[in-house]
Protein backbone atom coordinates (compact mmCIF):
# COMPACT_ATOMS: atom_id res chain seq x y z
CA UNK A 1 0.00 0.00 0.00
CA UNK A 2 1.05 3.39 -0.67
CA UNK A 3 0.59 6.40 1.36
CA UNK A 4 -1.44 9.08 0.43
CA UNK A 5 -2.89 12.06 1.38
CA UNK A 6 -6.11 10.72 3.47
CA UNK A 7 -3.50 8.52 5.51
CA UNK A 8 -2.43 11.49 7.09
CA UNK A 9 -4.33 11.18 10.73
CA UNK A 10 -4.38 13.96 14.05
CA UNK A 11 -4.08 12.80 17.65
CA UNK A 12 -5.82 13.80 19.09
CA UNK A 13 -8.36 13.59 16.11
CA UNK A 14 -9.96 17.23 17.36
CA UNK A 15 -6.72 18.93 16.49
CA UNK A 16 -7.22 21.76 13.92
CA UNK A 17 -11.03 20.65 13.81
CA UNK A 18 -12.36 23.74 13.93
CA UNK A 19 -14.88 24.65 11.01
CA UNK A 20 -13.34 27.58 10.21
CA UNK A 21 -11.61 28.56 6.90
CA UNK A 22 -8.58 29.58 8.43
CA UNK A 23 -8.23 25.98 10.37
CA UNK A 24 -9.10 23.86 7.60
CA UNK A 25 -6.66 25.80 5.83
CA UNK A 26 -4.03 24.99 8.26
CA UNK A 27 -5.02 21.45 8.45
CA UNK A 28 -4.76 20.81 4.90
CA UNK A 29 -1.56 22.36 4.50
CA UNK A 30 0.04 20.08 7.51
CA UNK A 31 -1.28 17.22 5.74
CA UNK A 32 0.58 18.12 2.59
CA UNK A 33 3.87 18.91 4.03
CA UNK A 34 3.81 15.41 6.38
CA UNK A 35 2.19 13.97 2.96
CA UNK A 36 5.49 15.36 0.98
CA UNK A 37 7.81 14.42 3.25
CA UNK A 38 6.83 11.24 4.00
CA UNK A 39 10.14 8.69 4.30
CA UNK A 40 10.15 5.86 1.56
CA UNK A 41 7.74 2.65 2.67
CA UNK A 42 5.67 5.14 4.62
CA UNK A 43 1.60 4.00 4.69
CA UNK A 44 0.30 6.76 6.90
CA UNK A 45 1.25 9.14 9.10
CA UNK A 46 0.10 10.42 12.35
CA UNK A 47 0.20 13.99 13.60
CA UNK A 48 0.98 14.47 17.26
CA UNK A 49 1.92 17.47 18.32
CA UNK A 50 0.76 21.01 15.91
CA UNK A 51 2.83 23.99 15.35
CA UNK A 52 5.12 24.65 18.03
CA UNK A 53 8.96 25.24 19.01
CA UNK A 54 10.96 22.88 21.14
CA UNK A 55 14.15 23.19 23.42
CA UNK A 56 16.02 20.83 20.74
CA UNK A 57 14.33 22.39 18.09
CA UNK A 58 14.17 26.01 17.32
CA UNK A 59 12.39 25.85 13.99
CA UNK A 60 8.28 25.93 14.49
CA UNK A 61 7.26 22.65 13.57
CA UNK A 62 5.06 19.95 13.77
CA UNK A 63 5.99 16.61 14.92
CA UNK A 64 4.33 13.44 13.13
CA UNK A 65 5.02 9.82 12.90
CA UNK A 66 5.52 7.68 10.20
CA UNK A 67 4.42 3.98 10.28
CA UNK A 68 4.92 1.39 7.94
CA UNK A 69 2.82 -1.72 6.35
CA UNK A 70 2.59 -3.52 9.20
CA UNK A 71 2.04 -0.61 11.90
CA UNK A 72 5.14 -0.47 12.64
CA UNK A 73 6.91 3.49 13.50
CA UNK A 74 9.57 3.93 11.01
CA UNK A 75 10.29 7.50 12.51
CA UNK A 76 9.34 10.52 13.86
CA UNK A 77 9.60 13.67 12.41
CA UNK A 78 9.38 17.54 12.75
CA UNK A 79 8.06 18.65 9.93
CA UNK A 80 8.46 22.07 8.90
CA UNK A 81 7.24 24.59 6.22
CA UNK A 82 9.39 24.54 2.97
CA UNK A 83 10.89 27.58 1.94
Amino acid sequence: MAMEAKNVTFDPANMYSSKKKAKVQEKEAIIKLVFSQAPAGTVRATVINGWHTSPSDGRVHCTADYYDDAGDVIRREHIVEED
